[in-house]
């Protein structure tokens, strides 16, 4: 993506300078059932996401108190929004420009699908409501179809807000991540209470926050946390998103379609929908919203990013031995819709780079705490699901077979450990070949502080699995810098999410080189 100085660009607020810019290019907002002059309404931060080659999505929410029901407007305030797109960071030349109402049925978000935009451009966009400027916000359109444009990209997942600070996303635009891949786990249900090590709770917090989140309002509330901390808001601001769910923007280790109470589900998918910069394949449909979607960075890569939660079939939980239920041929990760449109769309249009992103563990992993001991699997991840584990690595090996995919890597989370694997061709014998590589994503917060002597007995895992190169327990994310001959990834950690100032640093190195399947050592 082109270079810019995004620190500067994020200092660029709604000042004076900007509002005459602002006041030039659009008449005076004709508010909608908005009562006087509202404070600072822009609270929740602005984002955007889903970059395609002429088109990103902006988004912002209107709440003046965002901890508030209804982000503290009247439960019937209709707010008109207006929003502004930008070549360069001073508004000298405008784009795109428009204007939306926002109201309580969708807890006044805005989501605009920005159309028209050249391919391969940085761009700069920002809102007015209530007389008021949003602050500037930096996204960018995907490179034309041909173009071969190295990109550096982040893979995060799994963000407690009890459980300490998000000083790693922001490290991730500091470290120059054009992009953020979220796979999952943006928020987490459970009530807001203060762990023994975590982040320190303030006892101020309006009592509607803190229960675990069944309601709509509920789960409203629980993203209007999030998004006032000031890391989570730098790097919405700084760089567009790609985000899916896991489990906990819904309840823990949920799956299928009976669980949970369908209302409770309906109602976490429409407050994702709210709070998300997607541009959605299918909006929610109560307990229905199709999520999986694909894009495309030229000749360079292509992104299917998966839903691993959603259409699973139900499975025992917990530990599963290696003969029995994991091994039902009937048992399905993806759905049998999903799982059609993944193999149809892989290797269908050229690219150097077959990338994934989803939200639990592919690779094989024997999880026995005991070498003599028989191999035991989670059944909460792909093993838990081992034929359609190994037809989903079959339709990757035949389309290397065949030259359609020439590098296949694939980016998870969920497991609040890192995780660097190569992928095997046999999901029941890891020495039969490799087809690609596995990078899971540490948790941004939920691991909590390090703890160096669980980490020393996961290393047991390492001696158990050929294909496992890496595993640790620190919290962080991994960032990727991916060419046409090479993927460069480091492990970035930080030793204490319960202190904002620990400083992050590279916790280990890898890289995956073309045409050759798995890794190597940076």
């Amino acid at each position: 993506m082109p270079e810019l100085d995004r620190r500067r660009v994020l200092g660029l607020a709604g000042g004076s300078a900007a509002a005459l810019a602002f006041s030039l290019a659009l008449p005076a907002p004709a508010r909608a059932d908005e009562p006087g002059a509202m404070p600072y309404p822009f609270t929740n931060g602005i984002a955007s996401g889903d970059p395609l080659e002429t088109a990103v999505v902006i988004w912002t929410r209107v709440a003046p108190d965002p901890l508030a029901p209804n982000g503290g407007l009247p439960p019937d305030a209709r707010v008109r929004v207006e929003w502004q797109v930008s070549g360069d960071p001073s508004f000298a030349r405008i784009v795109r420009e428009g204007a939306t109402v926002t109201g309580p049925d969708t807890s006044h978000t805005v989501h605009v699908d920005v159309q028209g935009l050249k391919p391969g451009h940085p761009y700069f966009y920002r809102f007015r409501a209530g007389g008021h400027i949003s602050e500037t916000g930096h996204t960018w359109t995907a490179p034309p179809a041909r173009s071969m444009r190295p990109l550096t990209f982040a893979v995060a997942s799994c963000q407690n807000w009890r459980a300490g600070y998000f000083q790693t996303v922001r490290d991730a635009v500091d470290q120059g991540a054009e992009l953020m891949v979220f796979v999952g786990d943006y928020i987490y249900e459970y009530p807001v209470q203060q762990l023994p090590v975590g982040r320190p709770i303030d006892p101020n917090l309006p009592a509607e926050v803190v229960p675990t989140t069944v309601t709509l309002d509920q789960y409203r509330l629980r993203y209007a946390l999030y998004k006032t901390d000031p890391d989570l808001l730098y790097a919405h601001q700084a760089i567009p998103w790609i985000l899916s769910w896991d489990d906990h923007e819904i309840s823990n280790d949920y799956e299928s379609w009976g669980t949970p109470d369908p209302d409770r589900r309906a109602a976490a998918y429409r407050a994702y929908w709210e709070f998300m910069p997607i541009r959605w394949p299918q909006v929610p449909r109560g307990a229905d919203a199709r999520l999986y979607r694909r894009f495309r960075f030229g000749r360079l890569a292509q992104l299917d990013m998966l839903d691993t939660r959603q259409y699973r079939d139900p499975v025992a939980g917990g530990t599963v031995a290696d003969e029995g239920p994991r091994r039902d041929p009937g048992l399905r990760m993806l759905g049998e819709e999903q799982e059609a449109w993944f193999s149809s769309g892989l290797g269908a249009v050229p690219a150097r780079w077959n990338i994934v992103a989803q939200q639990i563990l592919m690779t094989r992993l024997n999880t026995a705490a005991d070498p003599e001991a028989p191999a035991t699997f989670s059944g909460g991840t792909w093993d838990g699901y081992q034929a359609s584990q190994q037809r989903f690595f079959d339709t990757v090996g035949a389309a290397r077979q065949r030259e359609a995919v020439r590098n296949f890597v694939v980016f998870s989370g969920d497991v609040h450990c890192s995780y660097i694997s190569d992928l095997p061709a046999d999901t029941l014998d890891p020495a039969a070949g490799v087809i690609g590589a596995e990078f899971t994503s540490t948790s941004v917060s939920s691991a909590q502080d390090f703890d160096p002597v669980a980490n020393e007995a996961r290393q047991i895992r390492r001696r158990l699995n050929p294909t496992l190169k890496w595993a640790d327990l620190h919290c962080g994310y991994v960032l990727a810098d991916l060419t046409a001959e090479r993927m460069a990834v480091d492990v970035r950690v930080v030793d204490k999410v319960s202190r904002r100032d620990d400083p992050v640093f590279t916790g280990a190195s890898f890289a995956v080189e073309d045409r050759v399947p798995g890794l190597s050592v940076a």
